[in-house]
C-alpha cells in the first residue's frame, strides 16, 4: 500500500510539476499608404518699383519672396502660366500707369525637401519711359492687371 500511495504521490507531483505549454500563432499585416503629392506657397511678398519718368537707368523691383514646399524627392517647375512647362518670365504693361515691367523667378526648378525652400520674383523695367500720371505722383493702385499668378506643376 505504502508503494501505491507513493507512486500516485509521484504521479500527482509530476502532473502539477510539469512544464506549462502555450501555443503561439503570428499572421502578417499589410500596410497600404496611398500618399498624394502637393506643393504648396508660402505667401509672395509684394514686389515693389520705384520709377521715375524717362529715367536713364533699368529699375529694378525689390520685394518678391516666397517660400515652396514640396512632397519630399518630387520635382517641379513654377512659373507664371499653368503649363506643362510654365513660363519662366511675366512681361506686363500696367494699366494704370502704363509703365512696362518683366518679372522673372530665381529659379524655376526644383526638388522637394519636405521643408520650405526659399525663392524669389524678380522684376524690371526698362530705361526711358513716359509712364501716364495727372499728378506729382501716382501709384498703380488702381490697375485691373497689377496681381499676378505664379503656378507650380508637378
Amino acid at each position: 500500500m505504502k508503494k501505491l500511495i507513493l507512486a500516485a504521490t509521484l504521479g500527482l507531483v509530476a502532473i502539477f510539476c510539469a512544464p506549462a505549454q502555450a501555443a503561439n500563432d503570428s499572421a502578417s499585416v499589410t500596410v497600404t499608404i496611398n500618399l498624394t503629392s502637393k506643393c504648396v506657397f508660402g505667401t509672395v511678398a509684394p514686389v515693389v518699383f520705384a520709377y521715375t519718368s524717362f529715367q536713364a537707368a533699368l529699375a529694378t523691383a525689390t520685394g518678391g519672396t516666397f517660400n515652396m514646399k514640396c512632397t519630399n524627392t518630387m520635382p517641379y517647375k513654377m512659373g507664371f502660366t499653368n503649363a506643362p512647362t510654365p513660363a519662366v518670365s511675366d512681361a506686363v504693361t500696367d494699366d494704370a500707369v502704363n509703365l512696362a515691367y518683366t518679372l522673372g523667378l530665381s529659379a524655376t526648378t526644383g526638388t522637394g525637401s519636405g521643408v520650405d525652400q526659399a525663392y524669389s520674383v524678380s522684376g524690371s523695367m526698362a530705361l526711358g519711359q513716359a509712364g501716364t500720371c495727372l499728378t506729382a505722383a501716382c501709384t498703380n493702385a488702381a490697375a485691373t492687371n497689377k496681381v499676378r499668378t505664379l503656378y507650380v506643376v508637378y
